[in-house]
């Protein structure tokens, strides 16, 4: 680098006669208010704006982090037209630290003060913060602290209004694929495959790609930006990859072959660099460099200065205007050098992977995942996650979305009567740049054999992850008895639109659906937090004339926000073993509230053809009661969810005893003052789902939970109050360290209930 040289293009002139009213300004405050920090040596004026010159105190102990000096001397570049000053350092040898910006070959190294863009900076930028940020940027650099969360890691390209947006997968094979450019502005070009794009040929300006990747172990900082083919080789053979050779094979392999690729032999040529990026130390930091260099010349063209081709009229021996050489001769390296590289930024397409680093992961979610149900919920999920991302989606959906479904849906007005299925199927291949779709729909209700049975069982089978969201208990059950081995996960709103739920199976499914919808029915029967949790406000519009075409009221606002929280919190839990049961509601003044509860382990057996399932927090519970009591007897109502189809109970909850009942060391007679307010109050909180299911009661200290004669007797009376429902007649007995169940007059079960306590204490209260 010669700084004399760069400085020859800046003709010194008088501080009074500078433009510039920034620069002018700097001048000023130097000589006024910051002369202990900064002198003016000189100022200059040319092409590419105005320089001030000044000698500037880094504050510099004895032993820096890097060989800055005492005193360095700084040109401020204050551009012609209206811009960020640059900072250049006017010392050949300074030294290669983090946040320098990128610039043209023959300038000097310019250090980034600001990462901000120029049109928010100037909204408070005055020559104290001018000066602030430069002093701020040595004394990090003096402590080897420039690398912070304040700024960029990589350095910045000047000088470039062009920005690329292209494929990864298109990058990959970009040799052998004929691509377009398609201008969505003057700054910014987005490359698709040929066959892909549907605008007209005319309006596309032809594109052809070269890409190449240094490895960590060849690559060193980047400090200037290439300006020609020429020196753009030169930086990249300093990295090992003989630019030159490759594109002379490249080229002369597509002139020879026939028909020639005339599109690609006519097309601007570019070559994209992806570097990873190295700090100062030689350390491979975390990212990628990507950078491209556009020629304004074709492949043809650069071809004839690389020596392997000749110009020819279309029509006399080529069709493409070019002909491959006999003879290759050396490259012009004159006419290499007169080949501009303007550089541009690269932007990848949002695919998969870089959905998930913006997501603040690492490793791409590509598990297979049902959707079940394409709704208000399911819509605003697969959003989301697939933006996140995450998951192959199949979405199941038998309905069509109609315009009172756009009130909360990701449709919009040009989508109704369109399958919900494929409509969120296709909005999450769309989303995601992919080379197959991420999303397939199956236009089919999962409950009905209605010739998609086949497909919706193989999809299913060969998911990792079953989503339910359809609001429904029978396609909730039907998922969870599904025999299909993938964790299951139900998302729902409740009525009125405030609160989302989530049910996560644990991986091992050691719960199921089943057995975690009965254990948060029973969380609302009786937890105070979640009383009004499924209460219906009887708000619902009636959308057409028919006695069933009604919907919710809900904002999209509730929608939006209940969907992110369950989202995020789907993704998380999915990550781990763990069941997960957790509530978020949205209050009055759009606060949230959230209630996380435990997914207790079960014991389930049978009798007869019934199935029972007792959760270990229930006989926790009884455990509790009876020994409150001891040494007395007592006992009280059951609750429990019921499936008469499936012929399964689960029970969820056992009430105290009421306070009528009379409790004694001999025996316990079950009262009734309140027992109709509390299993009527239990199943409207519950929406019908939770009822009377039987009876408990506790034995005495040390007696087993095997039914007595009274016991006996009882079953008798229960199975005939139940027989009116055809149900079996359910009793628990909590005896001296076991739970004992009887169902349909037999002796079902008994397993641990806990430890025995002394029997020897006082009865309380």
């Amino acid at each position: 680098m010669d700084i004399e040289a760069w400085l020859s293009g800046f003709d010194v002139i008088a501080a009074g006669d500078l433009e510039s009213p920034a620069a002018k300004a700097l001048v000023t405050f130097a000589e006024r208010h910051a002369s202990e920090l900064m002198t003016v040596i000189e100022t200059r004026r040319g092409e590419f704006g105005e320089l001030v010159i000044l000698d500037f105190r880094t504050g510099r102990p004895q032993k820096p982090f890097y060989p800055i000096k005492r005193t360095e001397r700084l040109a401020i570049r204050f551009a012609a037209q209206d811009g960020m000053p640059l900072v250049y350092v006017l010392r050949d040898d300074f030294p290669d630290t983090f946040h320098q910006q990128l610039t043209a070959e023959g300038a000097p190294r310019a250090i980034c003060i600001d990462d901000r863009i120029w049109a928010e900076a100037r909204l408070t930028w005055t020559p104290a913060e001018l000066g602030h940020r430069i002093l701020s940027w040595f004394e990090r650099a003096i402590r080897g602290e420039l690398h912070d969360a304040r700024q960029p890691l990589d350095p910045l390209m000047i000088g470039s209004h062009l920005s690329f947006i292209i494929s990864r997968r298109i990058l990959g094979g970009a040799g052998n694929t004929d691509l377009v450019a398609v201008r969505k502005t003057d700054q910014i070009l987005r490359i698709r495959d040929l066959k892909d794009v549907r605008e007209p040929i005319e309006s596309l300006e032809p594109i052809c790609l070269a890409a190449y990747r240094v490895d960590a172990e060849e690559m060193q900082r980047l400090t200037f930006a290439p300006e020609n083919l020429g020196s753009l080789a030169d930086m990249l053979a300093r990295r090992c990859i003989d630019l030159l050779a490759d594109l002379r094979e490249k080229f002369s392999g597509w002139l020879g072959e026939n028909p020639s690729p005339g599109w690609r032999i006519n097309s601007r040529f570019v070559v994209v660099v992806e570097m990873p990026i190295v700090a100062p130390d030689g350390v491979v930091e975390n990212g990628t460099d990507l950078r491209a260099f556009i020629t304004d010349k074709s492949v043809g063209e650069i071809a004839v200065a690389l020596g392997i081709a000749e110009p020819a009229t279309p029509g006399e021996g080529s069709q493409v205007g070019f002909v491959k050489r006999l003879a290759p001769s050396a490259p012009d390296m004159d006419a290499v050098r007169a080949i501009l590289a303007q550089s541009a930024e690269i932007h990848y397409e949002f695919d998969r992977e870089l959905a998930t680093q913006l997501s603040g992961r690492e490793t791409p979610d590509t598990r297979k995942v049902v959707l079940v149900g394409g709704g208000t919920i399911g819509s605003h999920l697969a959003e989301c996650l697939s933006r996140e991302g995450r998951f192959e989606w199949t979405v199941i959906d038998d309905d069509r979305l109609l315009p009172h479904n756009l009130a909360r849906h990701i449709g919009r007005g040009g989508n109704v009567t369109d399958e919900k299925a494929a409509l969120v199927a296709a909005a999450v291949s769309v989303t995601l740049d992919s080379a197959k779709p991420v999303g397939s729909p199956i236009s089919a209700n999962v409950l009905v054999d209605n010739g998609h049975r086949e497909e919706i069982d193989r999809a299913l089978n060969e998911a990792d992850l079953i989503i339910d969201a359809t609001a429904s208990v029978l396609a909730g059950r039907f998922l969870s008895d599904h025999p299909s081995a993938a964790r299951r996960v139900s998302v729902f709103f409740n009525p009125v639109g405030s609160a989302g739920i989530l049910l996560t199976e644990p991986a091992d499914r050691s719960l199921t659906l089943r057995d975690l919808e009965a254990q948060f029915f029973g969380l609302v029967g009786r937890e105070a937090a979640l009383a009004n949790l499924l209460a219906d406000a009887g708000g619902n519009y009636a959308y057409t004339g028919a006695c069933r075409a009604i919907t919710n009221r809900m904002p999209e606002s509730n929608v939006m926000a209940l969907s992110g929280l369950i989202a995020g919190a789907l993704g998380r839990a999915v990550d781990q073993e763990d069941a997960v049961m957790k509530v978020w509601s949205l209050t009055g003044d759009g606060d949230v509230d959230s209630h996380g509860y435990p997914a207790v382990p079960i014991v389930s057996f049978t009798a007869d053809d019934w199935s029972v399932v007792v959760d270990t927090g229930l006989v926790e519970r009884v455990r509790s009661m009876r020994n409150a009591r001891l040494p007395n007897e007592t006992g009280g109502v059951l609750t429990g969810v019921v499936d008469i189809p499936a012929q399964t109970i689960h029970i969820v909850d056992a009430a105290p005893a009421p306070p009528d009942s009379v409790e004694s060391p001999g025996g316990f007679t079950r009262g009734s003052e309140g027992v109709r307010e509390h299993l009527d109050g239990v199943f409207e909180r519950t929406r019908g789902q939770v009822r009377y299911i039987g009876e408990w009661h506790s034995h005495p200290p040390r007696a087993a939970a095997r039914p007595s004669a009274t016991d006996l007797v009882q079953i008798d009376w229960l199975s005939t109050v139940f027989d009116i429902d055809t149900l079996p007649a359910l009793m628990l007995i909590a005896g001296g360290g076991e739970i004992g169940i009887i169902l349909a007059n037999r002796y079902a079960e008994s397993f641990e209930g806990g430890e025995e306590p002394d029997a020897s204490r006082e009865a309380t209260g």
